[in-house]
C-alpha cells in the first residue's frame, strides 16, 4: 500500500492510500494514456519520494478524462487528486 500526500495539505484533505491492486491499475492506465514518465511504478518500492509539480503537470497534459482500461471512478478520482497536488506543491510518497 502506498500513502500519498499533497506537499501542502491541511491534514483533512490532500491524501490518498492506494492498494497494490489500484496502484497497478492506475500505473497501467497511465502507460496506456502516454503518461509513462510519471513515477507511479516506484511507489510500490516503499521509498519516500517527492513528485514535482512539473512531473504532475506533464502527466496531466497527456491524460484523457476517459479511461481505457480502468474503472472510471478510480480514474477520475486519481486525476482530481493529481490536479490538487499540482496546485499544492507536488506529491509526497511515504
Amino acid at each position: 500500500m502506498s500513502r500519498l500526500y499533497w506537499a501542502r495539505n491541511d491534514g483533512m484533505s490532500g491524501h490518498v492510500w492506494l492498494s497494490e491492486r489500484d496502484q497497478e491499475a492506475l500505473a497501467q492506465e497511465m502507460l496506456l494514456q502516454g503518461m509513462g514518465d510519471f513515477p507511479i511504478q516506484k511507489f510500490a518500492q516503499g521509498e519516500r519520494m517527492h513528485v514535482t509539480v512539473s512531473e504532475i503537470e506533464s502527466a496531466l497534459e497527456a491524460a484523457s478524462p476517459d479511461p481505457v482500461g480502468v474503472d472510471q471512478k478510480l480514474w477520475r478520482d486519481w486525476l482530481d487528486f493529481l490536479q490538487g497536488a499540482s496546485s499544492s506543491g507536488g506529491l509526497l510518497v511515504q
